[in-house]
Order: C-alpha cells, then structure tokens, then sequence
C-alpha cells in the first residue's frame, strides 16, 4: 500500500511540474453570428461558445500569473492584457448580437 501511494505521489509531482512548466497557449476567439440574420440554433451555438473561450481565458490568465510570479513587467503582463482585453471585447460583440437577435 505504501508503495502505491508513494507511486501515485511521484506521479503526481512529475506532472505538476510538468504543467507548471509548460507554455500558456490561448485559441482565437469563436467568430459571432450576426444577430440580425441568425437563427436560434446559430445563437445558442455562438453563446456556448462565447462560454467556453471564457472559460479557457480565465485559465490561460491563472496560467500567466503562476508563469509571472515573482517578475514584474515583461512579455507575461502584455499577454494577460491583451486575452482580458479580447474576452472583453468578444463578451460585449456577442451581446450586442444576441439584443439584434431579440429585437427581430
């Protein structure tokens, strides 16, 4: 028993740190229906999808603070700021779809 809880340990802390190590990657962001011409479906489709990169923002931005920790500046703070600003921008174009898409 001790040896598979030291096995599992091992295997544990070998792919923390290989997590820790690797590199931050973000996807582009989903492309947006026009509200004015989208059905429901494409909606749905597009609001999951919004959900989803959101999600995979946020933990691209904890993978940037854990990657930055202890520096100030530098390549890691520009990147944050620019995911936060793109998740921004695609939360706001989706919603501006989607009352296009309620007013119809």
């Amino acid at each position: 028993m001790k040896k598979r809880t030291a096995l599992a340990l091992a295997l544990f802390t070998i792919g923390a740190a290989g997590a820790a190590q690797a590199e931050c990657t973000l996807k582009d962001p989903p492309a947006i229906p026009d509200g004015a011409s989208a059905n429901q479906d494409e909606m749905l489709t597009a609001q999951q999808a919004v959900k989803a990169y959101v999600a995979e923002t946020q933990e691209f931005l904890s993978c940037l603070e854990f990657e930055g920790k202890g520096r100030s500046g530098g390549d890691w703070t520009r990147r944050y700021n620019d995911a936060s600003t793109r998740m921004e921008k695609l939360a706001a174009d989706f919603n501006k779809q989607l009352r296009a898409f309620k007013s119809k």
